[in-house]
This record gives C-alpha cells, sequence and structure tokens, in this order.
C-alpha cells in the first residue's frame, strides 16, 4: 500500500490503516522534497518512493494500491488521475471508527472518511472525495467528485454538493441545499441557500464574499 504525501493528513491515513489493522507493506510517496525523513521515532525507517518514474516500476511488480493522503480537490484530482494512468488503483480508506449506514450508499474510488463521521442513508460519495474527522452527511445527499470536507462539518439532507467544492471546518448545510463545483464554504459558515459554483461565501447566514 503506498500512501500519497508525508504530511499530517498522510500519517491520520496511516493511522487508520493501523486501525483497520493492515498486515502488508505500507510505503509513502514524496516527489517534492528529496531530502525529506520522517522525525516520528515509528516511521523513521519507513520506505519512501520518490520520483514518479519510481513509483511506476514499483506498481509494476508490487501491490497497485494507493491512498489519497494529501488534501485540497485541485491537487487530489490530479494525482488520482496521474497515478491510475500508470496503472495505480485508488484505495477507499474508511476508518473502523466511522459509521457508514446500509441502505443505498454508493462510495466511488479513491475516497476517504476518517474517524468519527457519520454517513446516513442513501448517500452518493464520488470518487477522490475527503470526509474527514466527526463529520456528519444526512440522507440523500450527493458529494461530487474531489470534494473535501474539514473536520466537524454538518451536511444536512438531500444537499447536492458540486465536484472540487471545499467546506472548511465547523460549517453546516441545512437541507435541501445546492452547492456549485469548485465552490468554498470558509470555516464555520451556516449555509442557508443555495451557492453558486466558482464562488467563496462565508459567516452566519453565509453570503458571497468572491468568484474564484
Amino acid at each position: 500500500m503506498v500512501i500519497i504525501g508525508t504530511g499530517g493528513f498522510a500519517l491520520e491515513s496511516y493511522e487508520v490503516l493501523l486501525e483497520q489493522n493492515f498486515k502488508g507493506e505500507i510505503i509513502f510517496y514524496n516527489d517534492i522534497d528529496p531530502l525529506f525523513k520522517f522525525n516520528i521515532p515509528q516511521l523513521k525507517n519507513s520506505q519512501i518512493i520518490r520520483s514518479y518514474n519510481e513509483l511506476k516500476e514499483y506498481f509494476k511488480v508490487n501491490d497497485t494500491k494507493y491512498i489519497l493522503g494529501v488534501g485540497n480537490p485541485k491537487v487530489r484530482e490530479l494525482l488520482f488521475k496521474k497515478f491510475n494512468k500508470i496503472g495505480g488503483t485508488a484505495f477507499n480508506l474508511i476508518s473502523p471508527m466511522s459509521k457508514i449506514g446500509n441502505l443505498q450508499n454508493v462510495l466511488g474510488t479513491g475516497v476517504n472518511i476518517m474517524t468519527g463521521t457519520i454517513v446516513t442513508s442513501d448517500i452518493t460519495i464520488s470518487n477522490g472525495v475527503l470526509i474527514n474527522l466527526n463529520c456528519t452527511i444526512g440522507h440523500g445527499c450527493k458529494i461530487g467528485k474531489f470534494s473535501e470536507i474539514c473536520p466537524s462539518v454538518n451536511i444536512s439532507g438531500n444537499c447536492h454538493i458540486g465536484d472540487n467544492v471545499f467546506i472548511g471546518t465547523g460549517a453546516t448545510i441545512i437541507p435541501n441545499i445546492k452547492i456549485g463545483s469548485r465552490a468554498i464554504i470558509a470555516a464555520g459558515s451556516v449555509v442557508i441557500k443555495d451557492v453558486e459554483e466558482n464562488t467563496m461565501v462565508a459567516g452566519n447566514p453565509a453570503t458571497f464574499k468572491k468568484l474564484i
């Protein structure tokens, strides 16, 4: 298993694998800093793949599964496409300390659902979505590709979230809201009306701040 990234979210992803009692090899990928080393004792001897070509060769003879251990919708989409192109298989990382309902939930690939999150019923979560710690996703919601939902976000029932949306920590979205693709919802916002694509909103209630 390859965890893409070596930052904080990569470490949280590693912790979830431990929660799952994962028994295979876990290695990391960092093609940005050739000198990077973990300063955490438990990881100081971890293998780090440091180039795209090295990862391509690794996938030829090893397990092809990888975890998107980074945030940012644009980055996640780029890496998803890049690593699938060389034979990688995006893995759904779901914390055993989250709760996923059994009624008609549909998950894409490369999804991260972290500790404490509750996903109820009849929910569609598309490829590459990141739902961070302690979120709630109400019934009937649809979450578009590569959207990032930060910790402690509450999304009420029957909301439609577009692709590449970023929802900041602690935001609340009331029922039946539509949020357009590439929108940004600032931390702590309370969204009580639809949000157009390519816009940023903030506040309680959330209001338009700028085009992005």
